[in-house]
Formats: structure tokens, sequence, C-alpha cells
């Protein structure tokens, strides 16, 4: 990822209820970025607009595998 590439985000209110499971046992929630201002893909999530740069499934898929394997003492 590179450290330019990660941004702490404040801690908001949401409707999400991953909260409760982080009550139970150690959790990570991250946000990954999916638009890419170069191919005009810039509308945010929830409007009609929305789209996804598929480039970024790969990062994702990587990156939530990398965790689990530390996670596990890999």
């Amino acid at each position: 990822l590179g450290k330019e590439n990660v941004v702490e985000l404040p801690i908001r209110m949401t409707a999400e209820d991953f909260a409760y499971y982080s009550q139970e046992m150690p959790a990570c929630f991250y946000r990954l970025g999916t638009g890419n201002p170069a191919r005009g893909i810039t509308s945010p999530i929830h409007t009609n607009t929305f789209d996804v740069d598929e480039d970024c499934l790969a990062l994702s898929i990587g990156l939530m595998a990398w965790m689990a394997v530390k996670e596990l003492g890999g």
C-alpha cells in the first residue's frame, strides 16, 4: 500500500453493526477507496452514478488475506 496511500480517518457515527463484533474479539475495520479520477470514477456511494475502479479489488483481496495471515500468526 505504502504509507502515502493510507489515511487515518476520524471516528464517526454510522449505521454499522460491526462495533458489536469488536466487543467480542479483536477487530479491524477499514474502508477501501474505489474511485479513480483519472478514469472518471468519482461518484460517492449511495448515488445513481456510483462506480468502482475494479483494479482496487485485487488490492482489497490481498489486504484481507494479509490481515488474516497476520492474525493467525503467520
